[in-house]
C-alpha cells in the first residue's frame, strides 16, 4: 500500500537576521536597483564657551576659538545584487509551481543576503558595495565611496567582553548614536554566555548591554577584513553605523517562460533584488569564542 503523501513542515526563517535590523525607507519608483547614492555627514562637533563668562581661575579669561568646521560630508554609494532560487522539474504533478518557486526561495534569501553582504562575493564575483569585511578604500569613476576600509579595532582574538567594548567604544566616537553589532551565528552563544547581549523586551530583538543592535547572521562567515576565516575557535565580528535597504517584490518566471520543450521539464525561477548600506562608521574586531573561565 502507498504511503499519504502530505504537505512538509512551514519553514520559519531565523530571527535577528539583517533585513530584520535594516531601516527600509520609502522609495518611489525602481531605480534604485541601479544602485544608489546619498550624502552622509558624520558629525564631530566641539565645544566653546562666551568670555564674558569664562572663569578661569588663574587670571584674565581665555579667548574661546573660533569655531571651525566639524562635520565630515561624504558621498557615499551602494550597488545591487540578486538573490534567487531555481529548481527544474516536470510540470506534471506540479499544480503550482509559483509558489514552490517563491517558497524555495524564502528558505535561502536571508542566508545569501547575508553572506553577500559580509564578502562583498554575488555570483562568484567581489562586486557588492559596501560589504563589511574590506581592508580598502573603493571610490566609483566619479569619486563617490563605495567601500570604507575596515578599521580593526582589536586584531588578535581578545576576550569577548575587552573586544565588544573597545569595538563599541570605537562605534561610540564614531556615529555617536544606535549603531549594529554583525556576529556571525556561531558567535551568539559566546556573546549570551557572557552576558554581553540581550533581548529587548519591546520588540524582541537583540542589543548590547550598551543599547546597539544586533544581528546574527547565518550568512556571514566571520572572515576578517582581508576575507581571510578566523580560526575555529575565534571569529570577526564588525561594527556599523545605522543599515538601511530597499529590496524589490519577488519576481518569478512563468510556467510558459520557463518550459523547455524539448524535455518538457520545467526552469522555475524566483529572484529578488537587494541593495544595503550602512552609515558613517566600519569598524572590526577579532574575538576569542568559548565561556567565562571564572
Amino acid at each position: 500500500m502507498a504511503r499519504q503523501i502530505v504537505d512538509p513542515p512551514v519553514f520559519t526563517a531565523l530571527p535577528h537576521g539583517l533585513w530584520d535590523v535594516a531601516q527600509q525607507p520609502s522609495v518611489s519608483g525602481t531605480h534604485w536597483q541601479n544602485g544608489i547614492t546619498w550624502t552622509e555627514r558624520c558629525p564631530v562637533g566641539a565645544t566653546t564657551f562666551a568670555q564674558c563668562m569664562a572663569v578661569s581661575g588663574t587670571g584674565e579669561a581665555p579667548v574661546p576659538p573660533e569655531k571651525t568646521g566639524n562635520v565630515e560630508q561624504t558621498n557615499r554609494g551602494a550597488t545591487p545584487f540578486t538573490v534567487y532560487a531555481r529548481f527544474d522539474c516536470s510540470p506534471v504533478g506540479l499544480p503550482d509551481a509559483s509558489t514552490v518557486a517563491q517558497s524555495a526561495l524564502a528558505r535561502v534569501e536571508q542566508h545569501q543576503l547575508e553572506t553577500a553582504f559580509w564578502t562583498g562575493v554575488a555570483g562568484g564575483q567581489p562586486v557588492v558595495y559596501p560589504r563589511l569585511a574590506a581592508d580598502a578604500e573603493v571610490l566609483d569613476d566619479q569619486g563617490v565611496v563605495l567601500q570604507p576600509a575596515a578599521s580593526p579595532v582589536v586584531t588578535g582574538a581578545g576576550d569577548p567582553a575587552t573586544a565588544l567594548g573597545v569595538l563599541e567604544q570605537g562605534l561610540a566616537d564614531c556615529y555617536r548614536g544606535q549603531g549594529v553589532i554583525h556576529v556571525p551565528r556561531r558567535v551568539l552563544p559566546t556573546l549570551a554566555a557572557w552576558k554581553l547581549v540581550k533581548r529587548r523586551e519591546e520588540d524582541g530583538r537583540l542589543v548590547t548591554v550598551g543599547g546597539n543592535l544586533v544581528v546574527a547572521g547565518s550568512g556571514y562567515t566571520g572572515s576578517g577584513p582581508d576575507g581571510s576565516p578566523a580560526a575555529a575557535d575565534s571569529s570577526w565580528i564588525y561594527a556599523t553605523g545605522a543599515v538601511f535597504g530597499y529590496r524589490s517584490d519577488v519576481y518569478v518566471s512563468t510556467v510558459r517562460d520557463s518550459l523547455d520543450r524539448s524535455t518538457n521539464t520545467l526552469s522555475m525561477l524566483a529572484e529578488r533584488t537587494y541593495v544595503i548600506g550602512f552609515e558613517c562608521c566600519l569598524l572590526a574586531a577579532h574575538i576569542a569564542l568559548g565561556v567565562p573561565t571564572e
